[in-house]
């Protein structure tokens, strides 16, 4: 049996939160999550939302804001000591925070400790950005003025994942926060617990009641009220593409702002001057964090006839070292996939690309003590993958790579660009002109050289074609909750303005 909440009281509570108060749902229907890693043992029972209590949520965010409730619109220093009080008691209960998203999520403890810290980091930034959202003035030649102020957007659904459900939650939270908007948040299904946890904390700071809700249930119903309602002036949505699709779609008939981080299929293209050693183990990391289970994963290993081999010997004896197993042990490199679902999903593929392509190693799900009540699968390498299959086009949100080999620069950059998605990349060569010229011309978000998947809050994180609309993290994070409004005033006292003679006779 994994021990990963050992030291946590199971099932975990996840109840509702609108307008500062916990409480059950109104039907007080309970959803269960299962243990990933062990799915005898039921790691959540989480209140199952109603319209009723999604509405009141927002309600109570939409008072919030049109009330100004406790100056929260205007004051920047409330808003800064919100979230960096938030980061601090994030920190001091980091090793709760981090079982919690081990358990529900099945993610390793030594990804998950860091997990919990890049997410405080993410409100620590946000805090500092708080009280710097400056505007522009400037005077025209007629001595009028205008002021282009920005302002928040105001009330904001944020939709959120469940395979980082703290940094992702905190993507949205904090720059909205920090911008002055209130919020209704809707948790993935699979992690209700992680997010509860971190507004159960917000909550423990000076934040204003009704400023941050908390509803958890159904997409289908909690989601769609919150696509649809009047009362929302923004959506931020991380999710699948086609569920993307469908919230863009519902929001356009009130043009509603949307935020959307969605799929990828990123490439990581390696030449034949790369460093093996480096350049392997940082595919390793890109590839199996998570257990493949990331947006931003290395799924197709782009590699350059000349290194084909070399390369993929290395990169095959670093994933047959992987230990796959129980994520509360320190030892475990990787963990379950998260649910039964996902893992038909991933077992569909592998069958697929068995029939069609080499497999290098891997392919099977794993069986045994410690295995058998778990969705655990084993890191699987398919080479010689034809880059126009369903193996290196669609999203796969698993251990499942694919192997591709091209000739030149102009093959490289046409595999990399040749699928619907755009949100990260990865290129390794020691010619730094060459690869600094091969990221410019990769159409992603975010291009990575001589490393792979670093996230650091300062940057941007986001997508090209149908890998999203908008940027989280950085400034840019800040923006996407932010309304620039100008503010004309006349500065040259006439009562009759030359413009007026248009419509008005002298």
């Amino acid at each position: 049996m994994s021990s990963t909440g050992a030291s946590l009281q199971l099932p975990l509570s996840s109840p509702l939160i609108i307008k500062g108060e916990e409480g059950d749902a109104t039907g007080g229907f309970v959803f269960e999550r299962e243990n990933p890693a062990n799915t005898r043992q039921v790691a959540t029972a989480a209140a199952e939302g109603s319209l009723e209590d999604v509405r009141a949520a927002i309600d109570a965010a939409r008072e919030a804001f049109d009330s100004n409730t406790e100056n929260w619109v205007y004051n920047y220093k409330l808003r800064e000591q919100v979230l960096f009080r938030t980061a601090q008691l994030m920190r001091e209960n980091a090793d709760r925070l981090a079982k919690v998203v081990s358990l529900e999520v099945g993610m390793p403890m030594r990804q998950a400790v860091p997990h919990v810290a890049a997410a405080a980091d993410i409100f620590d930034f946000y805090a500092g950005l708080a009280g710097k959202i400056y505007g522009e003035t400037f005077t025209l030649p007629t001595g009028s003025m205008i002021n282009l102020v920005k302002e928040p957007i105001g009330v904001v659904g944020l939709i959120t994942p469940w395979n980082f459900p703290l940094t992702q939650t905190a993507r949205k939270v904090a720059p909205a926060l920090a911008a002055g908007c209130t919020l209704v948040v809707k948790p993935a299904s699979y992690t209700p617990a992680a997010s509860y946890e971190l507004i159960k904390l917000m909550h423990q700071t000076s934040m204003p009641a009704g400023v941050v809700n908390l509803v958890s249930g159904p997409g289908r119903l909690i989601g769609a009220e919150m696509v649809t309602s009047t009362k929302i002036d923004k959506i931020s949505f991380t999710g699948e593409t086609g569920t993307g699709k469908d919230i863009a779609a519902r929001a356009a008939h009130d043009v509603k702002r949307v935020s959307l981080e969605l799929g990828g299929k990123a490439p990581y293209v390696v030449f034949d001057d790369a460093d093996i050693d480096a350049a392997s183990r940082a595919a390793i990391f890109g590839m199996f964090r998570n257990a493949g289970q990331a947006c931003g994963a290395t799924t197709r290993l782009i590699v350059q006839e000349g290194i084909h081999d070399a390369f993929l010997s290395s990169v095959v004896e670093l994933t047959r070292g992987i230990e796959v197993g129980d994520p509360s042990l320190q030892s475990t490199d990787m963990g379950p996939l998260i649910s039964s679902s996902q893992e038909r999903v991933v077992q569909e593929y592998v069958d697929f690309g068995m029939d069609a392509f080499k497999l290098v190693t891997g392919g099977n799900k794993l069986h045994g003590e410690g295995f058998d009540n778990g969705y655990y699968f084993e890191p699987t390498i398919f080479d010689e993958v034809d880059n126009s299959s369903r193996l290196s086009q669609e999203e796969i949100f698993g251990p499942v790579v694919a192997v591709t080999t091209f000739k030149d620069e102009e093959e490289a950059i046409h595999l990399a660009n040749d699928v619907d998605f755009g949100l990260v990349a990865g290129v390794w060569s020691a010619d730094y002109p060459r690869a600094m010229r091969v990221a410019r011309r990769i159409r992603a978000g975010t291009i990575w050289i001589w490393d792979n998947y670093a996230q650091p809050v300062e940057g941007i994180w986001g997508g090209y074609k149908q890998s999203g609309i908008g940027r989280e993290l950085g400034y840019y994070g800040l923006e996407d909750f932010l309304e620039v409004k100008q503010i004309f005033t006349d500065g040259t006292g006439l009562t009759m303005k030359p413009p007026y003679a248009q419509v008005i006779k002298q």
